[in-house]
């Protein structure tokens, strides 16, 4: 069939190929009067390939050869101005999964693929949320700029979490935890502090020498809610030689890396908490089960109410409950000891 002039076309490269056949398009001419052409892809039938080609003049795309890779890069330049630091790491962390698929063409991604880097992700729930939300904001870019038509992130399923979430750690889990931390294993102190006093990874991460009371013995920070910010958690007996140990490596932060500089949640994650836990040898559990663990431990010793809510950072006991428990500062400490 012979195509409007201008148009584009489609042939069969020779020797034995998988996808023979090419569409192209016109994308100009030289000024001796020579077409330019852009390859839109290979396909198995001549069929296939004119769709293609149709399917470019019905919604045509301004970049149809653009990777994965180069969206992120052109998109990163922008995103990453006006977002923190944080969220900065989440979106790399997240990349770093998906940069697989970095030399795909945007225009020849499938859910499938989407879907299986998101099934193969070894970690937390949270983790293949931000896998999600990262492949639908590239998608989302490309549309915006015509590199593409079609969202296919919005098709990818996260598995069900809830359970996942709210597990903490066991008392016989928590025992291999506190040994491995008076073994000397590298960073179960860490885990151990975390299951002691329930920070977010965020906060835990953001604690600094000035957060530390070395008189009264605790922890000043928090902040995600207005109930979280500068609570003051005390620290309890079992786990302050290694808070000390942390305060005097420093660093910017109390939890900081060799060379003293902050620990992003991404090399946590994967350089020091899941690393740990496989050498203990207990359950792959999220680094926010430490923060259930404290929550479910505080319960079963009796802390009163109001207090497991202050220490928790939540306005609402009823919250705490529902969400974290499974089954002046004097009375902090005494609800702290008492675990």
């Amino acid at each position: 069939m012979r195509l409007p002039n201008g148009y584009g076309s489609v042939y069969k490269l020779s020797g034995k190929r998988r996808r023979p056949f090419v569409a192209r398009i016109t994308t100009g001419w030289t000024d001796e009067g020579i077409q330019k052409f852009e390859i839109l892809g290979y396909f198995e039938k001549s069929v296939d390939a004119l769709a293609a080609l149709a399917q470019h003049y019905k919604t045509p795309v301004s970049k149809p050869n653009m990777t994965l890779g180069e969206v992120y890069d052109e998109w990163s330049v922008i995103k990453f101005k006006d977002i923190s630091r944080s969220s900065i790491d989440v979106l790399k962390a997240a990349w770093n999964y998906l940069s697989v698929l970095s030399s795909t063409k945007m225009r020849d991604l499938r859910t499938a693929q989407l879907q299986k880097i998101v099934d193969d992700c070894p970690y937390a729930h949270q983790t293949m949320k931000s896998i999600k939300g990262l492949e639908s904001l590239l998608f989302r870019y490309s549309m915006q700029n015509d590199i593409v038509n079609k969202n296919y992130a919005d098709f990818v399923i996260l598995p069900k979490s809830e359970a996942e979430e709210k597990e903490p750690f066991d008392e016989l889990e928590l025992a291999k935890i506190e040994k491995a931390a008076a073994d000397g294993i590298l960073f179960a102190d860490c885990i151990l502090i975390m299951c002691y006093m329930g920070w977010r990874i965020g906060e835990f991460l953001a604690l600094t020498r000035f957060s530390y009371d070395e008189k009264d013995q605790t922890l000043t920070g928090g902040n995600k809610t207005e109930a979280g910010k500068n609570r003051v958690i005390p620290i309890h007996p079992k786990i302050q030689k290694y808070v000390k140990q942390w305060v005097n490596k420093g660093g910017n932060t109390i939890f900081c890396k060799q060379n003293g500089k902050v620990c992003s949640q991404k090399v946590f994650r994967e350089k020091w908490y899941y690393p740990t836990l496989t050498s203990i040898g207990t359950k792959m559990l999220t680094p926010h089960a430490c923060r259930h663990t404290f929550a479910t431990i505080l319960n079963k010793a009796g802390v009163k109410p109001e207090d497991i809510k202050k220490l928790m950072g939540h306005t609402s006991y009823a919250f705490t409950v529902d969400r974290y428990t499974h089954t002046g500062i004097e009375s902090l400490k005494k609800s702290i000891e008492s675990i």
